[in-house]
C-alpha cells in the first residue's frame, strides 16, 4: 500500500528551509526500481522492494561456463561445463568431476540429461559426441553426431534419447544401442532447445528464424509457431501440458509503453517483416553460435515492454495450438525457463537476473554477478541456477537473504541543487530494517569526484539529506533481516530538493516595423490616361516583399519581441531600456511587463541609431535577495521619422496634350526607395528617377505622362524612403 505521509512531510520540511520551488523525485513503480542496481533484493510487480531468496553458491572454484543442469532420482545434480569439457557432480555438499571428454578437441559440454536407469548422457563440442556415463562413472561414446553441436538432450521414460543439433538443424532419435534416426531436418542453422511432453511429443526451438517445431509421437514434424523474435533457447512445460518458450535473439528495438490487459491468443502463422540487427553465428558454415553472448561492457538497462518482434519474448502454447505472448522486453535475453510451484521462472542475460512471471510481468527475484543464467533445474523441490561468464551453480533457498541493497539510478536535478528531506514508505516486521544513504556529484556517472555515501538514515518519516549540494544525486537502500522467514517491504522513496536560483535566459530580441492596415486599391478614375500602370507602392496588396533589415530603418511604431525562459521555471517580468548610439546612459522605456512583445512609438526620440535592452527578472517567484536577472541587447538600428521631400515640380504640356514632368526628390535619412505619381487623384503610377534606380538621398525625376483631356488638371508626385516615410508635391496645370 502506498502512503502519502512521508511525501507530504518531506515537502513541508524542505519548504521551510528553502525559499524556492521544491521538486520531488518519487520512486514508486517497478520500472523505477528496476532502473537501479539490485543485489540481494527482489523487485516485485507492484513496485515493491523486498529481500531476495537466499542464493548459495555450490562451486568453490568457478568455471568459465555452466551450460546445462540435470538431476537424478537420488538428488545429485550434474552440471555441463566449459572450457575443459567436464561434467560436475554435486551431491551432499560435495562437488566432484564426474566426467571429462576424452576427445582433446572438445572444450565444452553443452547438454546433459539423466536416464531412468541413472545413466548420465553428456554432449561434447565440437566433436559432436554424445557420451553415456554409468552411475559408477564409467563412460563410453554413445553416438557420434555428424554435427559439431548438440545443443539439447531429452530422454523418454523408455530410455530413448533425443538430440537437438546444429548447424544443420537436425532432431535425432537414438535407441538404447545408440542407433540414430532423423525425426526432423529443419534446415535451420541450429536447433537450440528441446522439450519432451508427457504424451511423447517433442518441441524444438531454432535460432535465427525463431521457429518452434513440434514432432508428434508418431514422428510427424511441423512448425508450431513462427516467432517474430529469433533464437528460441528455452522451453518449459507446465502440468496442463502448456509449453512456454522464450527467445534470446540479438535484435533490439525501441520500447513501447507496457499494456496491462492480458494478451489475447495468437493463431496466425504468418510473419511480419521487421528490420532488425542480428549477430550472425560465427563460423559459417559449420560454426555454431556462441552458447551465450559475452558479458556486456556496460550495465544492462532495465527491461521494458515491447511490441511483437522487438527485443525478446516469452510465449505460451496450449495443447490446442493457441499461442499467447506472455511478456516482451528489450534489454533482456531469455536463456532458461522453469515451471515450479504454479509459477514460471526465467533466467536471463546479459544481466544475470532471475525473474518470476506474475500477471504477465517480469518480477526480479535476484541479480547475480555472473552475466547469464543459462539453466534452471529442480532438485528435491529446490531451484538451482547455472551461470556463464563466469560459471557457477546456485541453490535458491526458501529463506530470505540476510541483507540486500538497491542503488538507485542517478537523478539529474537539472542544475546545482540543495537537497532537502528524503523519506520512504516501508513495512518492517520484527527483526527487519530499512536504511538509506545518499551521495551526490556534478558529473552524470558517479566517480571519485562524487561525495562518499552519507551515514545510513533510518527515519522513514523523513530525514535531512547530508550529501553536499550538487546537480546529481543517488540513493542506496539497505534491507536487512535477522529472521530468515521475514523481510522488509519497501513501497516508495521520495527525495526533495530545490535548484539554486539561476538567471533567466533571453534567447533573442527582435525589432521590426509594426505593419499598417492595408488601404483598399483605388479604382480607376474617369479620364485616367491610357497605358498608365498601377504603382507597386499602393496597388500590389498581398504581394510578398523581402522582410526589412533588423537594423532598420524604422519609422512610427517599432515592435520589440523577445523569447525568454527560466531554468527554474519561475515567473518572469521584463524591463525595457533604450539608448542612442552616441549616448552612455540607458533610459527606461517600460517596466513590469509580463508579455514578450512591446510596440515603441519612436516619434518620442530624434532620428538616429538606437539599441534596445531587455532585462528579465524572476522576482515574482523569489525573495528580493535571491532574485536573478538576465538581459540581452539588440544590434544598433536606425529610427527615421523625417519624410523625404519633392521640390521644383514642373509640368510642360506638349501640342499632343502629353506631359513632360520634372522634379527633385531628396531624403535626409537613409535614402529614397520608391516613387510614384497620380493624375487628378487617380491611380498611382510608379516612376523611376533619371539614373534608373532609387539608391541615394537625392534623385532627379524626369518622366512623361500620356495625353490628357482638355481642361484643368492636378498632378501629385510622391516618394518614399527606406523607413516608409513619404513626401509629396502637387502642381496644377491646364491642357489647351
Amino acid at each position: 500500500m502506498k502512503k502519502w505521509g512521508p511525501l507530504v512531510a518531506g515537502a513541508m520540511l524542505v519548504a521551510t528551509a528553502l525559499a524556492v520551488p521544491v521538486e520531488k523525485w518519487v520512486q514508486t513503480s517497478q520500472s523505477d526500481f528496476e532502473a537501479g542496481d539490485a543485489k540481494g533484493v527482489s523487485i516485485l510487480a507492484l513496485g515493491q522492494v523486498a529481500l531476495a531468496p537466499d542464493l548459495k553458491p555450490l562451486l568453490k572454484d568457478a568455471v568459465p561456463h555452466v551450460w546445462a543442469l540435470a538431476s537424478d532420482a537420488k538428488g545429485a545434480l550434474y552440471a555441463a561445463t566449459g572450457t575443459q569439457a567436464k561434467v560436475l557432480r554435486i551431491s551432499g555438499g560435495k562437488v566432484e568431476t564426474f566426467f571429462t571428454s576424452p576427445n582433446k578437441t572438445d572444450i565444452e559440454i553443452l547438454a546433459v540429461a539423466v536416464a531412468p536407469d541413472g545413466a548420465v548422457f553428456a554432449a561434447a563440442a565440437p566433436s559432436g559426441t554424445i557420451f553415456r556415463i554409468a552411475p559408477d562413472g564409467k563412460a563410453e561414446p554413445f553416438h557420434k553426431v555428424d554435427e559439431p553441436y548438440v545443443w539439447a538432450l531429452a530422454i523418454a521414460p523408455d530410455g530413448t534419447v533425443y538430440a537437438a543439433t546444429g548447424p544443420n538443424g537436425k532432431l535425432l532419435r537414438l535407441t538404447a544401442k545408440g542407433k540414430a534416426a532423423t525425426l526432423l531436418a529443419a534446415g535451420a542453422r541450429h536447433l537450440l532447445s528441446l522439450a519432451l511432453a508427457p504424451d511423447g511429443s517433442l518441441y524444438a526451438g531454432s535460432d535465427k528464424d525463431g521457429l518452434l517445431y513440434h514432432v508428434s509421437p508418431q514422428g510427424q514434424g511441423r512448425v508450431a509457431y513462427d516467432a517474430e523474435e529469433s533464437d528460441i533457447r528455452a522451453l518449459a512445460l507446465d502440468p496442463q501440458g502448456r509449453l512456454y518458450f522464450a527467445t534470446a535473439g540479438a535484435a533490439r528495438a525501441t520500447p513501447v509503453q507496457p499494456t496491462t490487459p492480458a494478451p489475447s491468443p495468437i493463431r496466425t502463422m504468418g510473419r511480419t517483416m521487421m528490420i532488425m540487427t542480428e549477430q550472425e553465428p560465427p563460423g559459417e558454415p559449420g560454426g555454431g553460435p556462441s552458447p551465450a553472448p559475452a558479458p556486456s561492457p556496460q550495465p544492462s538497462p532495465a527491461p521494458s515492454e515491447t511490441r511483437p518482434g522487438a527485443g525478446n519474448a516469452i510465449y505460451r502454447l496450449t495443447p490446442e495450438g493457441d499461442v499467447t505472448r506472455v511478456v516482451g522486453v528489450t534489454g533482456v535475453a531469455f536463456y532458461s525457463l522453469l515451471w515450479h510451484g504454479g509459477q514460471l521462472y526465467a533466467g536471463t542475460g546479459n544481466d544475470g537476473r532471475l525473474y518470476a512471471i506474475e500477471h504477465n510481468r517480469l518480477v526480479r527475484l535476484a541479480n547475480l554477478h555472473e552475466s547469464q543464467i543459462t539453466a534452471l533445474a529442480l532438485v528435491e523441490g529446490r531451484i538451482h541456477l547455472a551461470t556463464a561468464n563466469s560459471g557457477q551453480v546456485y541453490q535458491m533457498a526458501a529463506d530470505h537473504a540476510a541483507t540486500g541493497t538497491l542503488v538507485s539510478q542517478v537523478r539529474d536535478a537539472g542544475a546545482f541543487s540543495r537537497w532537502g528531506v528524503v523519506s520512504w514508505d516501508a513495512r518492517t516486521p520484527r527483526g527487519t530494517t530499512v536504511t538509506l544513504a545518499t551521495r551526490s556529484g556534478n558529473v552524470a556517472t558517479p566517480d571519485d569526484t562524487w561525495s562518499p555515501w552519507s551515514p545510513e538514515l533510518s527515519r522513514a518519516q523523513g530525514d535531512h539529506i547530508a550529501s553536499p549540494p550538487a546537480r546529481f544525486i543517488q540513493y542506496r537502500l539497505t534491507l536487512k533481516t535477522t529472521r530468515p522467514d521475514a523481510t522488509p517491504v519497501l513501497d516508495e522513496v521520495v527525495v526533495a530538493y530545490a535548484q539554486s536560483n539561476r538567471r533567466p535566459v533571453i534567447a533573442q530580441v527582435q525589432v521590426a516595423k509594426v505593419p499598417k492596415p492595408r488601404r483598399p486599391m483605388p479604382q480607376p478614375q474617369p479620364g485616367q490616361p491610357v497605358g498608365s500602370q498601377p504603382s507597386p507602392m499602393t496597388s500590389m496588396a498581398g504581394a510578398e516583399k523581402p522582410p526589412p533589415s533588423p537594423r532598420g530603418p524604422f519609422a512610427d511604431l517599432v515592435r520589440i519581441t523577445w523569447q525568454a525562459s527560466d531554468p527554474n521555471k519561475d515567473d518572469l517580468v521584463y524591463t525595457l531600456y533604450f539608448r542612442g548610439e552616441d549616448e552612455t546612459t540607458w533610459k527606461k522605456l517600460e517596466d513590469r511587463l509580463t508579455a514578450t512583445t512591446y510596440d515603441w512609438d519612436t516619434h518620442a526620440v530624434p532620428d538616429g541609431a538606437f539599441r534596445i535592452r531587455v532585462v528579465a527578472s524572476d522576482s515574482p517567484t523569489n525573495p528580493p535577495d535571491q532574485a536573478q536577472e538576465g538581459e540581452k541587447t539588440t544590434e544598433a538600428f536606425i529610427v527615421d521619422n523625417t519624410p523625404p521631400t519633392v521640390s521644383d515640380l514642373a509640368v510642360r504640356v506638349a501640342k499632343d496634350r502629353s506631359l513632360a514632368v520634372t522634379a527633385k526628390a531628396s531624403d535626409a535619412g537613409p535614402g529614397l526607395a520608391e516613387g510614384e505619381y497620380s493624375i487628378d487623384g487617380g491611380q498611382w503610377v510608379s516612376l523611376v528617377p533619371v539614373d534608373g534606380i532609387f539608391d541615394g538621398q537625392g534623385e532627379a525625376l524626369d518622366f512623361k505622362v500620356p495625353a490628357l483631356p482638355k481642361g484643368e488638371h492636378t498632378i501629385v508626385v510622391r516618394v518614399k524612403d527606406h523607413a516608409g516615410n513619404t513626401g509629396a508635391a502637387k502642381a496644377v496645370f491646364t491642357v489647351e
